[in-house]
C-alpha cells in the first residue's frame, strides 16, 4: 500500500468522521434550544413549587452542558467556516462565556466562590436564563436560515414564519402567569395575530385581561412583527453563520425587497439599528410625558408604558395597556402623548426604504459640505439625484394625506368629539385622528360618537393604508397613486404612466393593479362570510371591521369583543393576508409562470 492511498484513505476517514461529529454538534444545540424554550415557558409561565424549582436548576445545568459540547465540537469540525462570521469575536466571546458561566456553577465552582466572588453574577438565575435565551435564539435563528437553502418559495416562506409566531405567541398567552383569568384559545390566537400582525383588533381588554407577563410577551410579538419575523432571524443567521447560499441570499433579497444581494446584512442591521433608535427616542418623549400621571406612580411602571406604547405606535399596531386606549381619561388630555404617539406612528408608516433615502442625503450633505468647506471640492452646477422616485411619491402622498386629513377630521369633528376642547387639543386630536386610520388603531374617542362623514374618511385612509417596506399595512399609497395615474393616462389615451421624468414600469402597473382587485375580492368575500357567521349585524360595521383587519389598522366600531368563533377566525384571516399582503398570499400558493417564446394574435374586447 503506497503512501498517497493511505493519505487519500485518512483524508476520506477524517471527511466521514468530521460529518458524523457535525450531526452530533448540532443534535446538541438543536436540543438544548428546544429545550431551553420549554424552560423558559416553564420558569415565567406557571408558579413554581420547591420542587419544580430544583428541577428547573438541573435544567439549566444540563442544557449549558448541551450547549457547551455542541458548540465545541462545531468549533473543532467547522472552523475554517466559523473565522469567516460576521460577529466572530462575539461569538468567541459568548463561548467564554458559556464557559465561565458552567466554570462557576459545576466545572470550578468550589475555587470561584471562594477565591472570585466578585463573579457570583455569573451563576445568579437571571445572568444564566438571559445567556440561554441568547444560545438558543442564535442556534435556532441558524436552523431556520439553513430552510432557505431549500427550494421553499420566498412568499410561502413569509407566510409559514408569521403562522409559526403567531402560534407560538398564542402558546405564550394561554400561560396561567401570561392572564388574570383563562381565556379561551381563540382569544389568544386572535390577541397573537393581532400582535404580530401590527394590527391592534381585540377581543378581550388587553389591559385588565393580560398580566405584566402578557404585556412583555405582547409587546415580543408587536416588535417582531413590525420590523419581520425573518428580518430577525436572518440577522442573527448571518452574524453567526460563516458563510450563506446564494439561494438563501436570492430569498432574503426578495423578502427585503432588494435590488442587489450585496450588502443584505448591513440592510438587516440598519432596519435594527433606525427601529431602535426612534422607539427608543419615542419612548424617551413619552416617558418625560407621563411619569407620574399613571395609576401606581411607581418609575418602572411608567418605564414600561413609555417603552410599550413606543413600539405599539412605530409598528403601527395601536395596542394600548389602558383600557380606554387613548382615549382613557388617565391620557385623554395629555395631547403631548398624543403628538408623540402620531409622529412614531408617521414614521414607522414611511418605511424603511424612506428613512434610508434621506439618511443617505444627510450623508452626502455633511460630507460635501466639508469637502467644500475644506478646499478639496468645487460646488455643485447640478443638483445630485439622491431622493428616488419611490422616495418622493410616498413622502408626498403620505402629507398630503396627514394634512388633509387632520384639516377634515377637525372640520367634521369640530363640533361633536373635539366640542369643549382647547385649540391645543383639538389640534393634537384631529391628527392622531388622521395618522391613525393609516394601519395604527389607536382611538382618541368612542368610534360609535363619530359623524358619519368622519367614519367614511376614516375607512378610505384605512383603504389606502401606509408606504411599502414599513410596518403599516393598507393598499400602501404607492399602489393607489400608480392606479389613479394610470386610469387618468386610460381617459386622457395616453401610454405611459410618468413621474418627475421617470417612466413607471408596465410590470408595477400590472402589480398595483391585481393587489387592488385582490384586495377587494378578499375584503367582499370576508363581509360576505360575516354577514352569515354575523347575521342581524349592519354592512356597514362589518366592512369597517374587515378593512380594518385586512389592512391591520385596528379601528373598530366596537365590534370585536362581539364576534362569535367562525367570526374572530375570519378576522384572524383577514389580518394574518394583510399583513404579508395580498398579492404575496396568493404568490405562495401559484404556481410560478414560465415564459415562453411565442405570442397568440391580438384581439379587442367590449369594456
Amino acid at each position: 500500500m503506497d503512501i498517497k492511498h493511505i493519505q487519500f484513505t485518512c483524508r476520506m476517514y477524517w471527511a466521514n468522521m468530521k460529518g458524523l461529529l457535525n450531526i452530533v454538534a448540532e443534535g446538541f444545540i438543536l436540543l438544548a434550544s428546544i429545550a431551553s424554550l420549554f424552560v423558559l415557558i416553564y420558569q415565567f409561565g406557571f408558579q413554581q413549587t420547591g420542587e419544580t424549582i430544583h428541577s428547573l436548576y438541573l435544567s439549566r445545568i444540563y442544557i449549558l452542558l448541551a450547549f457547551f459540547i455542541g458548540i465545541t465540537l462545531r468549533y473543532i469540525v467547522r472552523f475554517n467556516e466559523i473565522i469567516q462570521e460576521k460577529l466572530l469575536y462575539l461569538d468567541i466571546g459568548i463561548y467564554f462565556l458559556l464557559f465561565a458561566v458552567l466554570s462557576a456553577k459545576v466545572f470550578f465552582r468550589d475555587v470561584m466562590e471562594q477565591s472570585l466572588p466578585y463573579l457570583s453574577f455569573l451563576s445568579s438565575p437571571l445572568f444564566v436564563y438571559i445567556m440561554i435565551l441568547l444560545l438558543s435564539v442564535i442556534h435556532l435563528s441558524r436552523q431556520t436560515f439553513t430552510l432557505m437553502q431549500t427550494h421553499i418559495k420566498p412568499s410561502l416562506l413569509f407566510l409559514l414564519s408569521f403562522i409559526f409566531v403567531i402560534l407560538i405567541g398564542a402558546g405564550l398567552l394561554m400561560l396561567p402567569n401570561a392572564t388574570t383569568r383563562p381565556i379561551h384559545f381563540v382569544d389568544a390566537l386572535f390577541t397573537a395575530t393581532t400582535s404580530v400582525c401590527v394590527t391592534g383588533l381585540t377581543t378581550v381588554d388587553v389591559a385588565t385581561t393580560f398580566t405584566h407577563i402578557g404585556h412583555i410577551i405582547i409587546m415580543i410579538l408587536i416588535q417582531i412583527g413590525g420590523i419581520g419575523v425573518m428580518t430577525f432571524t436572518s440577522f442573527f443567521a448571518l452574524s453567526f453563520m460563516g458563510h450563506s447560499s446564494f439561494t438563501s441570499k436570492l430569498v432574503l433579497k426578495d423578502m427585503l425587497n432588494e435590488d442587489r444581494i450585496g450588502g443584505l446584512f448591513k440592510v438587516i442591521l440598519n432596519i435594527l439599528f433606525v427601529t431602535f433608535f426612534i422607539e427608543g427616542v419615542g419612548a424617551y418623549f413619552i416617558y418625560m410625558d407621563i411619569r407620574g400621571t399613571l395609576p401606581g406612580g411607581n418609575t418602572q411602571g411608567d418605564i414600561f408604558f413609555a417603552i410599550f406604547h413606543a413600539v405599539s405606535a412605530f409598528c403601527n399596531a395601536g395596542i394600548s395597556t389602558l383600557s380606554g386606549n387613548m382615549c382613557d381619561p388617565v391620557v385623554v388630555h395629555n395631547y403631548n402623548l398624543h403628538v408623540w404617539i402620531s409622529l412614531l406612528i408617521i414614521f414607522g408608516g414611511l418605511g424603511f426604504p424612506i428613512v434610508f433615502n434621506y439618511l443617505k442625503l444627510l450623508r452626502h450633505f455633511i460630507v460635501n459640505t466639508f469637502m467644500i468647506a475644506i478646499g478639496q471640492q468645487k460646488h455643485y452646477i447640478h443638483t445630485p439625484r439622491i431622493i428616488n422616485i419611490h422616495t418622493y411619491i410616498v413622502v408626498i402622498c403620505t402629507l398630503t394625506l396627514i394634512v388633509g386629513g387632520t384639516a377634515l377630521y377637525y372640520l367634521f369633528e369640530v363640533n361633536n368629539t373635539l366640542a369643549g376642547l382647547p385649540l391645543k387639543g383639538k389640534l393634537a386630536d384631529s391628527l392622531l385622528g388622521a395618522v391613525t386610520p393609516r394601519t395604527a388603531g389607536f382611538t382618541i374617542a368612542n368610534m360609535d360618537a363619530l359623524r358619519p362623514v368622519t367614519l367614511m374618511m376614516t375607512l378610505i385612509l384605512m383603504v389606502i393604508g401606509a408606504a411599502p417596506m414599513s410596518t403599516g399595512g393598507g393598499l400602501k399609497v404607492t399602489t393607489v397613486l400608480v392606479a389613479i395615474l394610470t386610469a387618468i393616462n386610460v381617459a386622457r389615451e395616453k401610454e405611459k404612466v410618468e413621474i418627475r421624468k421617470r417612466e413607471i414600469s408596465p410590470s408595477t402597473i400590472r402589480r398595483a393593479f391585481a393587489t387592488i382587485v385582490l384586495y377587494f375580492l378578499f375584503a367582499s368575500l370576508a363581509v360576505w362570510i360575516l354577514s352569515y357567521t354575523e347575521e342581524g349585524t349592519p354592512v356597514f360595521t362589518l366592512t369597517f371591521e374587515v378593512v380594518s383587519a385586512l389592512s391591520t389598522v385596528g379601528s373598530s366600531l366596537n365590534f370585536s369583543p362581539l364576534l362569535s368563533t367562525p367570526g374572530k377566525l375570519i378576522i384572524i384571516s383577514a389580518m394574518l393576508i394583510g399583513r404579508i399582503g395580498v398579492l404575496t398570499f396568493v404568490v405562495s400558493f401559484i404556481r410560478e409562470y414560465k415564459k415562453r417564446d411565442y405570442t397568440y394574435p391580438q384581439e379587442n374586447i367590449l369594456m
